[in-house]
């Protein structure tokens, strides 16, 4: 009788093991699956975050294209309050920070801060900007989108077109 009674200790305490193991393997199955989510999750965000980027640069290029031949038909004409409208509109946009129209020779024409109009340009951004000679958008130190358009007259560079664009924040944190 107590040989059985041993026997039922010793398969309980087994069991008790087995179960205790379950446990312990479960729940480190689940939080390795949880960390593999996580990793799966922060990859997707960031991937959107990729698209969104390359689609903002691409509408970017599509709106600078015809805005630039807009304002190359006003420069044409020396029409620069006309110019100055356009800028006006444009820079209601809350992402859109800054835009200047630069002549030829590197003077702010048209600016939507007028305490640099008639200033060079560069004295607020590097000179090499202004021999772009296609759109270029590049990023700076804060995060925003420079994008930086040549304004081509019948036979040579008439300016430049330049605009600050603050990206929305996407932040990854918020979404955890």
């Amino acid at each position: 009788m107590k040989e059985s009674g041993n026997k039922y200790v010793y398969v309980i305490g087994v069991l008790v093991v087995l179960v205790f193991v379950m446990y312990l393997w479960k729940t480190i199955a689940v939080k390795n699956v949880q960390k593999q989510m996580k990793t799966q999750q922060i990859q997707l965000i960031e991937k959107s975050h990729q698209v969104i980027t390359e689609k903002t640069r691409y509408f970017l290029r599509l709106t600078t294209t015809t805005f630039v031949w807009a304002v190359r038909k006003e420069m044409l004409r020396e029409n620069y309050e006309q110019i100055n409208e356009y800028l006006n509109q444009l820079v209601k946009e809350p992402q859109i920070k800054q835009i200047l129209v630069v002549k030829a020779d590197g003077i702010i024409a048209v600016s939507t801060d007028k305490k640099v109009e008639g200033t060079a340009f560069s004295s607020l951004y590097p000179n090499e900007l202004m021999e772009k000679n296609e759109i270029m958008i590049t990023d700076d130190q804060n995060g925003n989108m420079l994008v930086i358009a040549p304004i081509m007259g019948l036979s040579k560079k008439i300016g430049m077109f330049f605009m600050v664009y603050e990206p929305e924040k996407i932040n990854i944190s918020a979404t955890q």
